[in-house]
């Protein structure tokens, strides 16, 4: 049993949940899954490590239990459950296998996310009973408090306080969270109860002191953050949290809906939980019959493989249409006749998977180094591919900026540099001399004859200091500038497909002389609960 909240996390994003859970269709699809049946574990972990989702190695002297705990994952953010030791999906585990939009989906399963659940009522992943609450929505009620300045401190006030006493939604709860955070930042640990430790640790671990009681609250909070930062509602610097300028509103809707909004029921009849809580968003009930549910399992193996391989690929590429070299890349990967795979991608993806690569597109702007050249080039293909812009990566040759854009619509060239930085991004000394010579050479590496209209910064997240850099820069030059988020140029790709951005739409975005914000880009999307 666990006294506080708890989060499993096998993946620390929850960017590569659609990949998984097709993989898990494909290895678990229609097969038994109970006591003894470890070749439909095993069959899963293949599939895993096929699709580069788990690392190779001894898992079939492990009895599959890999396997197991992705499934717990998916099953503890409503998209399976079991029904007489086989798997079947949800309405919002069907729609990420069929490759619908994977962000407004999960998003609505965070933010509905709750205590007690079929996943926590019980067994191994059993959270008290004390808890009955909506944990991120709690921490967003927190983040929208006056009293707390908009901010809370991940390993401190997150950890140790909000996991464990977020008992419920109520504002009698709140306000003693809120209370009990104001007191450690006067007094730090010497606020905590004295039996903090008896009170708080799990009878599943060995947490014999404090130090090991807060490394576990720790890696919660860390796996509550990831979760949370994946809807984009919320932006993390140097281990604090504050709601994405703009969005407050949003926050305020959401956190009005779900007040509104009982917490689901029936958590000990995993079917009837899960069918409700894995509904997708709009939808009002599940009523398949369980020959509907387990339709997509049936799939053939080879048509499952081919999905898969696709979504992989679309992943790292952004796709949006089905071209011949798309084809042939996942014919030959697959092993399946050319002609088969034209027709099944034809008949699933007709219009691309701009979705899936989006998904990822935000990941790759924390991974610092590792990925900054595929960040810069993602950047170049959303304004190519996306926006209609023609655009070039050159941030290969040096002293040059990563991306340089052009538009023939409107007449004007552009310089993107992308960032793709762990840590908020700052424009320090050597960064502000490098952007005035990038300005400065404009045409020397400028696409055609068009006059430079301005640059921009694509970046994880900004610090603070960001807004009167940017001016210096732009004072300096006479040329306007930005940064932005990657979190916001998804905003702008899913505006643009409802709306299409023109380009001097999109000039006047990025020539504030300031960080763009939700405001800016007039987005639409809707709240997790409607």
């Amino acid at each position: 049993m666990r006294y506080t909240w708890w989060l499993t996390r096998p993946k620390r994003s929850l960017a590569p949940v659609p990949l998984v859970l097709a993989a898990m269709t494909k290895g678990a699809g229609g097969m038994n899954w109970g006591a003894g049946r470890r070749e439909t574990g095993l069959a899963v972990e293949a599939m895993l490590e096929s699709a580069g989702l788990k690392r190779t190695g001894d898992r079939r002297d492990q009895g599959a239990g890999g396997a197991r705990t992705y499934r717990a994952w998916l099953k503890s953010l409503g998209l399976i459950f079991m029904r007489d030791d086989t798997m079947h999906l949800t309405w919002a585990g069907q729609g990420l296998v069929e490759g619908e939009a994977p962000l407004p989906i999960l998003t609505k399963q965070v933010l509905n996310y709750q205590f007690p659940s079929a996943f926590t009522a019980k067994g191994a992943s059993a959270v008290s009973g004390n808890f009955k609450v909506r944990p991120f929505i709690f921490l967003l009620q927190l983040l929208r408090d006056p009293r707390l300045g908009g901010r809370l401190v991940e390993k401190d006030e997150v950890a140790k306080l909000a996991v464990c006493y977020g008992t419920s939604n109520s504002p009698s709860v709140v306000d003693d969270v809120v209370e009990r955070i104001l007191s450690y930042r006067r007094t730090g640990i010497e606020s905590l109860d004295p039996d903090f430790l008896d009170k708080f640790r799990s009878t599943r671990s060995k947490e014999a002191t404090l130090e090991q009681l807060f490394g576990n609250l720790g890696d919660i909070a860390n796996t509550a953050g990831n979760w949370l930062g994946y809807t984009q509602l919320i932006s993390r610097i140097d281990g604090e949290w504050e709601i994405v300028s703009g969005a407050e509103e949003e926050v305020d809707h959401l956190i009005e809906q779900a007040l509104a909004t009982p917490l689901i029921k029936d958590w000990d009849n995993e079917e009837k939980f899960q069918r409700r809580y894995g509904l997708k968003p709009g939808q009002a009930k599940d009523t398949r019959s369980l020959t509907d549910a387990q339709s997509v399992t049936a799939t053939s193996l080879e048509q499952r493989s081919i999905e898969i391989a696709f979504q992989a690929l679309a992943a790292t590429r952004l796709i949006d249409a089905i071209s011949q070299d798309v084809v042939n890349e996942i014919s030959e990967g697959t092993g399946a006749p050319v002609a088969r795979v034209d027709w099944v991608l034809a008949q699933k993806y007709p219009s691309g998977a701009v979705d899936g690569f989006m998904n990822s597109y935000a990941q790759m702007a924390f991974e610092s180094r590792e990925k900054a050249t595929d960040f810069e080039k993602a950047t170049t293909s959303i304004f190519r591919d996306v926006f209609g812009f023609e655009a070039r990566h050159i941030g290969a040759y040096s002293e040059r900026p990563d991306v340089v854009i052009s538009s023939h619509e409107a007449g004007y060239g552009a310089i993107l540099d992308s960032k793709a930085y762990k840590k908020g991004y700052s424009l320090g000394v050597s960064q502000r001399n490098r952007m005035r010579d990038y300005i400065s050479n404009f045409e020397e590496y400028a696409l055609d004859s068009n006059p430079l209209a301005f640059f921009a910064y694509v970046v994880s997240e900004y610090k603070s200091n960001v807004e009167s850099q940017l001016r210096d820069v732009a004072e300096e030059n006479g040329v306007n500038g930005a940064a932005i988020t990657a979190r916001d140029i998804i905003r702008m790709v899913r505006r643009h497909r409802d709306r299409p951005y023109s380009h001097e739409e999109i000039r006047a975005i990025f020539s504030g002389n300031r960080p763009v914000v939700l405001s800016d880009l007039q987005d639409l999307s809707e709240g997790a609960f409607r």
